[in-house]
């Protein structure tokens, strides 16, 4: 007796721009590759950073308008990856209060909140540890 062969299986074949279809599509795309250029920036920090350690005569000051530029991109990226994950704090998180569970909208206020909290602390140090 023969064996039977497996059935076969719908594999859809999706081309390389299949995200640009659709606005939803972009726009998780988008939030998915924010992380790259803000990582970018950050590695550049450290090593701006690690050339502390030879004094003033160590640092190079990167006030180029490229530079700016790169800054100002990397920072909107990172306010837009900021703002979509918490928007999401909602659906993910549950708090539990009492014999119910807080719904998803005070969550994401909170959230923000922390976040908006904790910029102005971290803000406030470095205006404060700058001038010292």
């Amino acid at each position: 007796m023969a064996a039977a062969e497996p059935p076969a299986t719908y594999r859809p074949t999706l081309g390389l721009g299949w995200w640009a279809r659709h606005r939803h599509y972009v726009l998780y795309m988008v939030r998915e590759f924010t992380p790259i250029p803000f990582g970018i920036w950050l590695l550049w920090f450290l090593v701006e950073i690690s050339r502390l350690k030879d004094g003033p005569n160590g640092f190079y000051a990167h006030m180029s308008t490229g530079f700016v530029i790169f800054s100002a991109v990397c920072l909107l990226f990172a306010l837009w990856h900021s703002v979509t994950f918490l928007s999401l704090s909602g659906l993910i998180v549950r708090l539990p209060l009492g014999d119910r569970i807080i719904s998803g909208r005070p969550i994401t206020v909170l959230f923000f909140g922390v976040w908006l909290a904790a910029s102005v602390v971290v803000g406030f140090l470095l205006i404060w540890l700058g001038h010292a």
